[in-house]
């Protein structure tokens, strides 16, 4: 991590200087810095149900249903400095589970460590301190990575809740968490020709359930207080054009060097004819590149798919020897350490 940190702060100095000087302002007098929402979250946690009239497309009208770290912020009685911390510590906490989650996948330190510093050099396992602005991702980052690592059906559905209630975008993204657990069942129901709902992973009903319940509260919500977010047409139809014009460059942001990781994956479940594998996580990732498309931020919620990566990962490790992977992940992390981040 000290490596991507490093190189970060070098191919971003005069971004992060100034973005920390201003987050500095920010948090001595709260509110006064444009661009910045941490103290908008600070006061939406104060009256979290009271609908605000917020400018139709912006971030802080996109904010009305994200109710799981403004409470949090209100339950532990946070300011702008005090949320900031917290977000860095959620994010060291997710980076542990992404070592923990990958070392049960490959098995193998240096491999680990190869990836970690690459992941650490992209804005999913970066976004945690160089995003400073209070996107706060790292808490749907961290808690949908809890709920793979977890798998507990109790804690599937707990933290895929928080999750949900972070941002939208981890609704479309646990598709990947889902395809996980239900992957297995699918290729032996395949294979034996035989199913009976006992099959049927408990974690995957949790995570059924888990989205019903948001859509069940998120509804009531809406006609008990009012909520709602407010939709501007006519900019997500010119959002749409502007990223389909900058495709290339808005969908290299997003990964970086990490494509690499995922074209090889895919190859291998190409040459493997593994075909159901395949169309799953296409259509997984089909939805995550839409939604990139379709907002302005397409770094970030790029990032939102990175649990790609532990799909891409587990194929690669069981299907090519280990000096292949250990070049593939050599490579990716030093393109995606020379690159700075763009974001969001």
């Amino acid at each position: 991590m000290a490596i991507s940190v490093s190189t970060l702060l070098v191919f971003n100095f005069i971004f992060v200087d100034r973005g920390f000087r201003d987050l500095y302002q920010e948090m001595r007098h709260p509110g006064s810095i444009g661009g910045f929402f941490w103290d908008d979250i600070v006061k939406q946690g104060a009256d979290p149900f009271t609908p605000k009239d917020y400018e139709a497309g912006s971030h802080e009208a996109n904010q009305t249903f994200r109710l799981t770290v403004p409470l949090i912020a209100y339950a532990l009685h946070l300011n702008v400095a005090g949320l900031y911390f917290l977000h860095v510590i959620v994010g060291l906490v997710f980076l542990w589970l992404v070592i923990q989650i990958t070392y049960q996948i490959l098995q193998n330190r240096l491999l680990v460590f190869y990836f970690l510093t690459g992941f650490t050099a992209i804005y999913a396992g970066a976004n945690f301190y160089i995003n400073y602005l209070g996107h706060a991702d790292v808490f749907p980052f961290c808690f949908l990575a809890l709920a793979f690592y977890l798998r507990n059906p109790l804690w599937v559905l707990l933290f895929t809740q928080l999750a949900f209630w972070c941002d939208e975008r981890a609704i479309i993204n646990s598709s990947y968490l889902g395809l996980w657990f239900v992957l297995p069942m699918l290729k032996e129901v395949i294979k034996t020709k035989k199913f009976s709902l006992k099959q049927i992973p408990l974690q995957a009903v949790a995570l059924v359930v888990s989205a019903g319940l948001y859509l069940v509260v998120r509804q009531w919500l809406s006609t008990t207080y009012g909520l709602k977010v407010g939709h501007d047409n006519a900019l997500s139809h010119r959002t749409t054009w502007w990223s389909l014009s900058i495709l290339g460059d808005k969908f290299t942001r997003g990964f970086e060097g990490f494509w690499l990781i995922i074209f090889a994956g895919m190859a291998v479940l190409v040459m493997l004819k593994d075909w159901l594998t395949f169309g799953l996580l296409l259509g997984c990732f089909m939805a995550t590149a839409a939604i990139s498309i379709m907002v302005a931020d397409g770094t970030r919620s790029l990032s939102f798919g990175y649990m790609i990566f532990f799909f891409m990962l587990s194929t690669l490790r069981k299907h090519i020897p280990v000096s292949q992977l250990t070049y593939l992940l050599i490579v990716s992390t030093l393109i995606s350490l020379m690159l700075p981040i763009s974001f969001p």
